[in-house]
């Protein structure tokens, strides 16, 4: 019974693929209205045609600011739990394949106790998405973006605005709630 929504959603990945941009879908609805499933149907029915990184956003904790691009770059990188620091930064710095990116998103994401400006991780960010889009069109499914903190959304909003080139598309699931606190969003 999603066949609309499921049809917008798939002329979004149409739109960024033919048109090589960074756009964003916010799919909006209440706890349990099926957000996340109707997510799940678009990236089955999407199949190899992209990739796909999903992150999380959390409503409270230490470091959870970035916490989505942290499960984005782990999943990317095929970071295991049991990869040590190192290990992990050798894994981001293989994937992305420039020092100073892998550098700051080891930061970011808390794999290392290295510290830059935020202007820096997100270039950093920029990067690591443009890279995998790249490589194919690129799915970043951020859920519950409504508890996102205000520096992640201004990152996504920096991929909107600088990404030339890279067809980005953000997938955005939020409650209602997030109207009423973002209302750009």
């Amino acid at each position: 019974g999603r066949d609309a929504e499921l049809a917008q959603l798939d002329a979004a990945v149409r739109e960024v693929v033919r048109q090589r941009c960074a756009r964003m879908v916010t799919v909006i609805g209440d706890a349990g209205a099926g957000k996340s499933r109707l997510v799940v149907e678009l990236v089955h029915r999407l199949g190899d045609r992209v990739q796909v990184v999903r992150g999380r956003c959390l409503p409270y904790g230490d470091g959870i600011t970035f916490w989505p691009l942290a499960s984005m770059l782990r999943e990317a990188a095929q970071i295991r739990d049991n990869d040590g620091p190192e290990a992990a930064r050798a894994k981001v710095l293989e994937l992305v394949g420039e020092r100073d990116v892998a550098e700051r998103l080891a930061a970011a994401t808390r794999l290392s106790t290295a510290t830059f400006t935020l202007a820096e991780l997100m270039w950093a960010a920029r990067k690591f998405l443009e890279g995998l889009a790249g490589r194919a069109p690129l799915v970043a499914v951020v859920d519950d973006i409504h508890w996102a903190e205000t520096a992640f959304l201004e990152l996504l909003e920096q991929v909107l605005d600088a990404s030339a080139g890279a067809p980005i598309l953000l997938l955005a699931t939020a409650r209602h709630e997030l109207l009423d606190a973002q209302p750009r969003w």
